[in-house]
């Protein structure tokens, strides 16, 4: 296993710190909003509706100074939680 230097980058980017898949999971939580908002008549609803998903999944895919995202600490945490040991008291 090689050691890579923090000035390599390892995949494309297209915005600092974003890259393709990033760019398509805010343009599929796009039209997940979308579809969304037209099931619903009233505007400031479909605003709403139209808008949180996208703003969800960008803060969620947002890179942390560690590298990391929120959305990759979530998906260890479930991890986690779920192949947690129980150890019982005898």
């Amino acid at each position: 296993m090689y050691l890579i230097p923090k000035n390599i980058k390892t995949k494309k980017e297209i915005f600092k710190g974003f890259g393709i898949f990033e760019c398509i999971a805010i343009a599929v939580s796009l039209g997940i909003g979308y579809f969304c908002s037209l099931l619903i008549s009233q505007f400031k609803i479909k605003m709403i509706l139209f808008c949180v998903p996208p703003l969800l999944m960008f803060l969620l895919l947002l890179p942390l100074p560690n590298g990391s995202t929120a959305l990759t600490i979530l998906r260890k945490f479930f991890i986690y939680q779920k192949h947690q040991k129980c150890f019982k008291v005898k």
